[in-house]
């Protein structure tokens, strides 16, 4: 074990490497194993605490002012002169008084726009009702998702309401296109263009008002960097790299001087700060018996209490030794289970009895 209670990257990949008596040019498959089980395995396992994260989405209120003029079988859309829109209007929804169906709106001008598909029916809309309306919001670019019992919170005289999540059979069963001052559910529906994903409130807002977004985030992979050599004054925090590219990594991220040790022998310093491609400073002084040159490794931490980190080693094991003989693979398979069912008693954002197999493993009994 290294000088710290946590696991830098690079450390849990040479103790994965020396468990697994790999050799050293498949350290890159270690590499993305180590962060296969750290953003994917771990994390799908429950709804961890350190996974959960917040958001506030505000919602817009319907357009509704005025009168409207569509022709069946069209896409041309003509408001009322003295009622204006803008561009913003582009990909919402629009219903119009007396025609049943659902239509995709597109901006075009002040006083119009265009629908899709075309007007149905045979009776055309002149001088009607209308209403348009935005139904579909982005989440945050780090949502997974959202933890069980829902994640989406509208505040009700003070009291947060969750809008449970509808699957499909649900939503067609229980959808209306009729705006609301009040959300009763959610759906999600996709991704936009950057890959965020989507949902839809229903129904659909008529009002402006706010969603508390309590949700599941991804957890970025984790790096490490060791390009060019650094100079190390004894008892100083300045670090000065040549041929470094220090802005690729993170404040918070570990350096290591690798000739003082690695692996279970590794020294890490945190980072304080780093002001440009070849100069950093440490959060604590350096060792004061040495000053030194020469190669390093710069790595992020794991995003999740120090008590998973020996998970990520052994469910990396678990990964590695293919071979259901080797007893190395059954002992990294228990400890894996073992420490996730010791941190689902700590760790989970819910306490539901639907996951406790035995009563040793209720949260009530082991307080």
């Amino acid at each position: 074990m290294s000088n710290l209670r946590i696991l830098p990257f690079t450390e849990i990949i040479e103790i994965v490497g020396d468990r697994s008596r790999a050799n050293a040019d498949t350290k890159q498959r270690i590499r993305g194993v180590v962060n296969e089980v750290y953003t994917l395995d771990i994390p799908k396992e429950y709804d961890w605490s350190f996974l959960k994260a917040s958001s506030a989405i505000s919602v817009i209120a319907e357009h509704k002012s005025g009168y409207v003029s569509v022709t069946t079988q069209n896409t041309a859309v003509v408001l009322q002169s003295s009622n204006t829109i803008s561009a913003s209007y582009t990909n919402r929804k629009v219903k119009f008084g007396g025609n049943a169906d659902i239509y995709d709106f597109t901006f075009s001008q002040l006083t119009g726009g265009t629908i899709s598909p075309p007007l149905s029916g045979i009776t055309n809309v002149s001088t009607g009702g209308y209403t348009i309306y935005q139904n579909i919001y982005t989440l945050p670019n780090d949502f997974d998702r959202f933890p069980v019992n829902g994640g989406l919170l509208f505040y009700s005289a003070g009291q947060p309401k969750p809008l449970p999540e509808l699957l499909d059979d649900d939503y067609y069963e229980q959808v209306t296109a009729s705006p609301s001052s009040v959300p009763d559910n959610c759906r999600l529906v996709g991704y936009d263009t950057a890959g965020n994903r989507q949902f839809e409130v229903l129904p659909p807002p008529s009002q402006v008002y706010i969603l508390l977004n309590e949700y599941l985030k991804i957890l970025p992979p984790m790096s490490e960097n060791t390009m060019g050599t650094v100079v190390i004054t004894s008892n100083q925090t300045a670090v000065t790299g040549t041929g470094t590219v220090f802005t690729q990594m993170n404040t918070g991220d570990y350096l290591r001087f690798d000739p003082f040790g690695k692996g279970a022998d590794s020294v890490w310093y945190q980072i304080n700060t780093i002001s440009s491609d070849t100069n950093l400073t440490l959060a604590t002084n350096f060792r004061k018996d040495s000053s030194v040159s020469g190669s390093f490794v710069i790595c992020s931490v794991p995003k999740m209490p120090y008590r998973f980190h020996d998970a990520l080693i052994y469910g990396s094991l678990r990964k590695l030794l293919p071979d259901e003989k080797d007893p190395m693979l059954a002992y990294a398979d228990k400890e894996y289970v073992k420490i996730i069912t010791y941190n689902k008693n700590l760790e989970q954002s819910r306490h539901a009895k639907d996951d406790v197999e035995l009563i040793a493993e209720d949260f009530n009994y082991r307080r």
